[in-house]
């Protein structure tokens, strides 16, 4: 049911997508930034932040209605994931041609029937595509479901099998093996059928015209040009930031209220003056920084792989390899790492930092790989080609030539999964130890205990954090999307 209402998202993603790329509306350039703000952030931390802004004890209590609940655990989940299909419908949208809207507006047809007659069915493999991730995200909520669902005596499959795994005093592997086996079914059945969707529609969609690409923009009467950029900032009030400044105000000042004199850092000066908590933030961005730089140099051979393979069959293999950990929910990777650890020679791993950053690079590699194969895919062969005729080795050739050509597209692959490790809470809630705590699974712990000062304070300067690199990716050029 929640994968189900997850699928919500797709069609508030697409009447952004048109707005902003297809629709002259005016702010583009802040709105878009805003909307892009859920995918960074942990659902976790949303969560939290969702019961500071409309829960019972919030700043709008009851404004949404009855926070907890399974409707409302999928409707928030469809409202965070709202960016991951606003990208791929966004990345179609921008290859379209404008010329055939254009003609279509010169035979007559007005803006809302270009939209329903051209842009949405040449769109259509994207948004099947978006609704096939949606679902398999929904499939794999764990925080969300567990803050308002578990709350009220509900269970899901990731809740259930965390409460077998670490709510239990004795561990019932049989049980987990089949609700973790149950995932894995579900998640691969989709990938499959997402591939299958995939190529049919490469075969069926076909467009004939000029080869030459123009980004044009429908222009739409001014009262929709003042409708649609406001329908936007609504959802960007209410759904963004609402919630992140009620969790901000949560963590400043305990009772809701109270003026500016009730204002207190006393959460933020518990935790940096407190040697467990500060240890707790060196290790969410240590191990963080480790599973970054060995994911950046998985992503650049899995790259290379896939675009510089001579055989299709090797760039196929490795193009789902990098794919497939992704559609694995969070708790299933968790747990499956923990039983690699706990029953191979590789034991001793999961009480360094490395154990955790190596479950981090295979979950979140990929998000490094579409950077890094995004940009390599523009470098011609020819250059390496050049190379190797005068001499140079093939790693002589990837120092001197590729490195230094796309080494901005490394940096950023090198961020976006920094920002990934440190928002992760739930392989970490498998695999943590005493000594390699990250924020993720304190929030967990803390929340189970009732600490909600001090969620709220470890949560925003969780957002400050990611926020700030998030900054920074959009500075260096990033676009998740083209």
């Amino acid at each position: 049911m929640i994968a189900f209402l997850t699928l919500l998202a797709v069609p508030i993603a697409l009447f952004i997508s048109i707005a902003i790329h297809k629709i002259s509306i005016p702010g583009r350039s802040i709105l878009e930034p805003l909307i892009l703000v859920p995918m960074f952030i942990s659902p976790l931390i949303w969560g939290f932040a969702w019961l500071y802004a409309y829960g019972p004890g919030g700043v709008f209590p009851k404004l949404w209605g009855d926070l907890y609940g399974l409707v409302p655990a999928g409707i928030l989940s469809a409202l965070v994931h709202v960016p991951n299909a606003y990208v791929i419908i966004s990345t179609s949208l921008l290859g379209i041609d404008s010329s055939y809207e254009e003609v279509a507006r010169i035979h007559g047809a007005r803006a809302i029937m270009v939209m329903l007659r051209i842009l949405i069915p040449m769109i259509r493999p994207a948004i099947v595509f978006s609704a096939i991730i949606l679902f398999i995200l929904g499939l794999e909520q764990f925080g969300i479901p567990l803050l308002l669902y578990t709350t009220v005596g509900g269970e899901v499959l990731t809740t259930y099998l965390y409460k077998l795994q670490v709510l239990s005093i004795i561990p019932s592997y049989p049980k987990e093996g089949v609700v973790a086996s149950i995932l894995i079914y579900m998640a691969l059945s989709l990938i499959l059928f997402q591939r299958y969707i995939t190529m049919r529609y490469s075969k069926r969609f076909a467009v004939i015209g000029s080869r030459v690409k123009g980004i044009g923009r429908i222009e739409i009467s001014r009262p929709w040009s003042i409708i649609m950029p406001a329908l936007i900032s609504i959802y960007l009030l209410f759904v963004i930031i609402i919630p992140l400044g009620s969790l901000i105000m949560r963590s400043l000042n305990p009772l809701y209220g109270g003026g500016i004199s009730s204002i207190t850092w006393d959460y933020y000066i518990i935790i940096l003056s407190s040697q467990y908590h500060r240890q707790i933030i060196i290790n969410t961005i240590e191990i963080a920084a480790i599973a970054a730089t060995i994911g950046a140099i998985v992503a650049l051979g899995y790259s290379l792989a896939i675009l510089r393979s001579g055989h299709a069959s090797v760039s196929r293999f490795f193009d789902a390899a990098s794919t497939l950990p992704r559609g694995m929910p969070g708790v299933v990777m968790g747990l499956a790492f923990l039983w690699f650890f706990l029953f191979t020679p590789l034991r001793p791993l999961i009480y360094t930092p490395l154990g955790l950053a190596i479950a981090y690079v295979v979950a979140w590699s990929i998000m490094g790989t579409r950077v890094i194969t995004s940009s390599m895919s523009q470098l011609s062969p020819e250059l390496e080609e050049v190379a190797r005729i005068h001499g140079a080795s093939p790693s002589l050739t990837l120092r001197r030539i590729v490195i230094p050509i796309i080494k901005r597209s490394v940096l950023v692959a090198w961020l976006i999964m920094f920002i990934y490790a440190v928002r992760d809470y739930s392989i970490a809630t498998f695999l943590v130890m005493p000594q390699t705590v990250v924020v993720g699974a304190f929030l967990l712990t803390s929340y189970a205990s009732g600490e909600m000062g001090l969620i709220a304070a470890l949560s925003s300067m969780l957002i400050f954090i990611i926020l700030a690199i998030s900054a920074l990716i959009f500075r260096l050029g990033w676009k998740p999307y083209g």
